[in-house]
């Protein structure tokens, strides 16, 4: 029972070894190169879920900053804005023979990653017919 022991004891402190030489390679972090827009949002007609293409959407912060988000023209009835700026937005959305909708406060803020990357704000509305 003593030979046993003392095997398994071995055969435990031996699995427990290392290579000190061994050289840990630091993990390599890629950081995007592109400027993120702090809003995506999708708008579509609530009536039938079509895209709708030509909206008006203001982000405002406060009285300070104003942007009208641009439509991504591979994707009709996205919009993006707001690239690389953290803050707290309203937005407006408007359409001509659509409801407004006014938004309360949406804050953009930043991941917690080391590439300190913007946190996008993926929205969708869908605008009602007058």
């Amino acid at each position: 029972m003593r030979i046993l022991f003392a095997i398994v004891c071995c055969a435990f402190l031996m699995s427990c070894g290392s290579d000190d030489n061994e050289v840990m390679e630091p993990e390599v972090v890629v950081c995007p190169e592109i400027a993120l827009p702090g809003f995506e949002i999708r708008v579509a007609n609530a009536t039938n879920g079509t895209p709708l293409s030509n909206v008006t959407i203001t982000a405002r912060e406060g009285n300070v900053f104003e942007e009208v988000l641009m439509e991504v023209s591979a994707t009709p009835g996205t919009y993006q804005g707001v690239f690389e700026r953290e803050g707290s937005y309203a937005l407006i959305i408007e359409l001509e023979g659509f409801q407004t909708v006014v938004t309360d406060a949406i804050t953009v803020g930043r991941l917690d990653d080391e590439c300190d990357t913007l946190d996008t704000q993926d929205l969708s509305f869908s605008l009602s017919e007058l």
